[in-house]
């Protein structure tokens, strides 16, 4: 007997500002694996995010493994059993080959009308709120296609930066030249990234991550209605004194939550572990009011 229409799936980059909402029984996420030195922690059992290393090389380095679209066939098949319909919601096509398996393991099982796939264009708690808000919505007896509907309004409006000196991190993942990632690294520059349609395109470089929080702030003015902030913070982040931030945020956004996470190592993979990220939702017109 099969227990719900419709099941949210969803990745390990994920992070949910609300550990306990409304239709978490919904969501199933799909367990990424990390490789270090060779090594292959599946589900990043053993890990932690200081295990990364923090300037990657040939010798000593650290990268996210995705499933392969059979074994996603293999998952989606699995949920098929339990669930009518399925909802995949995963982190940008422009960081990892995820989105990609996915579509392609709906076609090995003929899954089209019974599994939608979607591009988040983010990751981190930017993916866990669209999933925390979908997960409410469908609990409220939306059909698949309303809830397509509501994601891809809500995608728009989530804002993602972040600020990296791992930069080897980002030529792994197709963002910088090689020689850019050593040279940048070389003279410790703190690059900032957003995530545009979920590609990262850089915006400015600052000093340390004190000037990325001053930026950090500076890009909050820019908006007038948020529903959520939140603060990413790796490795050697944690000391970093944020309640000029906070107050900020407390002072002009008062009825808006401020969260703040530490980076998990899936997240660490991609960026590198000593980063730090700001993401940002703003409310889509549709929910105004």
């Amino acid at each position: 007997m099969k227990m719900s229409k419709i099941a949210i799936i969803t990745d390990s980059t994920a992070q949910f500002p609300n550990p306990s909402f409304l239709g978490k029984e919904l969501v199933r996420l799909i367990p990424l694996g990390i490789e270090i030195n060779g090594t292959i922690y599946q589900d990043g059992a053993g890990i932690k995010t200081s295990d990364l290393p923090v300037y990657s090389n040939e010798s000593n380095y650290a990268k996210l493994l995705t499933p392969s679209p059979s074994e996603l066939s293999e998952q989606f098949s699995f949920l098929l059993s339990k669930y009518n319909e399925l909802l995949v919601i995963v982190n940008s096509a422009n960081l990892t080959k995820l989105f990609e398996n996915c579509v392609k393991a709906v076609k090995l099982i003929q899954g089209e009308t019974t599994i939608q796939v979607i591009d988040s264009h983010t990751i981190a708690t930017g993916l866990g709120l669209i999933v925390q808000s979908t997960a409410e919505f469908i609990s409220n007896n939306a059909n698949l296609t309303e809830a397509d509907r509501h994601v891809r309004q809500l995608i728009p409006h989530v804002y993602t930066l972040f600020c990296t000196p791992c930069m080897k991190y980002l030529h792994n993942i197709g963002v910088l030249e090689y020689s850019q990632a050593l040279i940048g690294e070389m003279l410790n520059l703190h690059p900032i990234f957003t995530l545009e349609e979920g590609y990262p395109q850089a915006i400015c470089k600052v000093r340390n991550f004190r000037h990325a929080q001053d930026y950090f702030q500076e890009f909050i003015e820019e908006y007038d209605d948020l529903i959520h902030i939140s603060l990413l913070k790796g490795t050697s982040t944690q000391g970093i004194d944020n309640r000029l931030l906070k107050l900020f945020v407390q002072e002009n956004f008062p009825e808006t939550p401020f969260s703040e996470h530490r980076i998990n190592p899936f997240l660490g993979a991609i960026f590198g572990p000593k980063s730090l990220g700001l993401i940002v939702f703003e409310r889509p017109y549709s929910l105004s009011g």
